[in-house]
Formats: C-alpha cells, structure tokens, sequence
C-alpha cells in the first residue's frame, strides 16, 4: 500500500511483551505524528495500524516494529506482503513523507 511505513522503538524489544511502558508510550506518539503526515501526503481513505506478536500471530521479523498502512477504497485487506516495491517509487514516498514530518 503506497506509504506503508514501520515505526520502531530504539531499544531491543523482540516483541510488545519485551517493550518497556516508556518505550510502548514513545512509539505511539510517534506513530500517531507518522498517521498525520500519511494522511496529509497520501490522503488514504482509512489507515490500519498492524503489529505482530509470535510466528503464530504473523511475526516473521523478530524485533517489534509497528506497522502504519494507509488504506484506500477498493483495496482488498491483506496481511503484509513479503516484497518491496520499486526502489525509487519507496525513495520518492519516502522523501514526501519526511517534508511532512518537517524533516
């Protein structure tokens, strides 16, 4: 999905259960600030926050991380995809994103 964007803590954590409350707390606020910019550059009709906990939950990267997918109408719901898209398509994404963040 066009924006799909992780946000990570910076402490070691392998999943939620091993992420301290300071740290849980930081990367909410930061993926709620990342949530505003998506909205503002990509403008999705909803967005889905994702978040894996365990191979049984889907976890196949084993540091937590925090999914951000901007979701657009008509778009079938799926779990997360196993490639990337074209490098420069996620530079340009990625570089709008960033303006919006002020960065």
């Amino acid at each position: 999905s066009d924006g799909h964007t992780l946000v990570l803590p910076k402490v070691a954590a392998e999943n939620f259960f091993d992420l301290g409350d300071d740290a849980a707390a930081a990367v909410l606020r930061t993926g709620r600030r990342v949530a505003v910019a998506l909205r503002e550059v990509f403008r999705p009709d909803g967005l889905t926050l994702m978040q894996f906990n365990g191979a049984e939950a889907g976890q196949t990267v084993f540091h937590f991380h925090l999914h951000l997918v901007p979701r657009y109408a008509g778009q079938p719901l799926r779990s997360h995809g196993r490639g990337f898209a074209d490098a420069a398509l996620l530079a340009d994404q990625a570089a709008r994103l960033r303006a919006a963040l002020g960065g």
